[in-house]
């Protein structure tokens, strides 16, 4: 005879059920003491394959980033990660990677100082040379300048890709702001992983330049292939679209220095 089940009381929503899960919410049955060992293995469970979710972003961002954002884009989401979850975990293994190897201390270092009070008229600051210094700033912290990037330019993005796709529900739509903001922390998260993958040859003497140029033409050619995938683009449009982008991107940033010199000015 079948030993019958006991019941058991969910510490979530108290409702009582027999089984290893709460009909009503979901929660175990059986739920440990918070402890260190299991607060480890919820951290690296996503790496060693407990969670297919995290396997699946990532295999599927390396191998058909486009088709992978436009899936989530259109609903199909239980198989990925959420891109700001992903890229919390893909900014952690960079940390710990860099710490490890040697190579940077912290993500959260200081960015490199830029002092609006040295820029003493506009010709100076029509130069580039501010702008450039900014950029240089933005890239050498990882977390700020990613974040900052992918927020700056999803107007740009939103303005030249005005390409329609079919929705679920049959409409033809382009990606709105918040459709472009996923679609660039999916990228950013890809940036992220490349990074990960570049770290150990930045421990070779002199490699570093390289190392920056590989990352920016690898991350160049995925953004390329993302909008290509995504709207069912051609390779040239996708790429010359992209590179124009930038070049708003750029003066969407040259834009804000030239407000943040005014207001410097305004305050002296």
């Amino acid at each position: 005879m079948k030993k019958e089940e006991t019941r058991t009381k969910c510490l979530n929503c108290g409702n009582t059920f027999r089984g290893k899960f709460c009909p009503q919410c979901g929660q175990k049955a059986k739920t440990k003491r918070l402890q260190f060992v299991e607060m480890f293995k919820n951290f690296i469970g996503p790496f060693i394959g407990g969670d297919s979710k995290f396997l699946n972003t990532c295999r599927d961002l390396f191998s058909r980033p486009g088709y992978m954002i436009r899936d989530y884009l259109l609903g199909k989401r239980i198989r990925y990660y959420n891109p700001l979850q992903m890229f919390v975990y893909v900014i952690t293994t960079y940390a710990i990677v860099s710490y490890i190897l040697g190579i940077s201390p912290s993500i959260f270092d200081e960015m490199a100082e830029l002092d609006l009070g040295t820029v003493e008229d506009i010709e100076e600051f029509a130069s580039m040379d501010l702008l450039m210094k900014s950029v240089n700033a933005l890239h050498s912290n990882k977390l700020y300048g990613t974040l900052f990037f992918a927020f700056l330019s999803i107007f740009p993005y939103r303005m030249i890709f005005r390409t329609k796709i079919l929705r679920p529900d049959g409409a033809m739509q382009p990606l709105n702001l918040t459709e472009q903001f996923y679609t660039q922390m999916f990228h950013s998260c890809l940036k992220m992983m490349i990074s990960i993958i570049l770290l150990p040859v930045c421990l070779i003497k002199g490699a570093e330049d390289i190392v920056s140029y590989i990352y920016q033409i690898v991350a160049f050619v995925y953004i390329v292939i993302v909008y290509k995938q995504l709207l069912g683009i051609g390779w040239m449009k996708s790429t010359w679209l992209n590179i124009l982008t930038m070049i708003l991107t750029m003066l969407l940033l040259a834009v804000l220095l030239f407000i943040a010199l005014a207001i410097e000015d305004a305050l002296k």
